[in-house]
């Protein structure tokens, strides 16, 4: 079986346990961040499929993340869903110059955040 690789990051524990259970059930491996700069890292020397990330977190944002991932070219292929419980899809277009694959408000749904997964990279 093709074992796919996922970064999260979030400051907030509880989020990425759910986050990585859910991916981890559609048979990713999952590495973890609490902060941007450690995400990055992970991104850069794990080249993921998937980066989840919180949008509002210490340090590097996820939208300078964002940015930062879909401008190198190494890493451009990473498929990105940010989460966010500050702003809507409307706003944040608004607001946001990073052009993320999916976005994903709070409280998450854990199984429309699989079917979103599962259309970004599995199928």
């Amino acid at each position: 079986m093709i074992k796919y690789k996922a970064v999260i990051v979030d400051d907030d524990i509880k989020i990425i346990i759910l986050v990585e259970k859910a991916l981890t059930e559609l048979g990713f491996v999952v590495y973890s961040a609490t902060e941007g700069k450690k995400a990055l890292e992970l991104v850069q020397d794990e080249k993921p499929d998937l980066l989840v990330s919180d949008i509002l977190q210490p340090g590097l944002d996820g939208v300078r993340l964002c940015n930062l991932i879909k401008k190198d070219p190494q890493l451009s292929h990473t498929k990105i869903s940010l989460i966010t419980g500050v702003y809507n899809r409307t706003s944040f277009k608004l607001q946001m110059d990073c052009e993320p694959d999916a976005f994903i408000e709070k409280p998450v749904d854990m199984t429309q955040f699989q079917e979103t997964v599962k259309r970004l990279i599995l199928e």
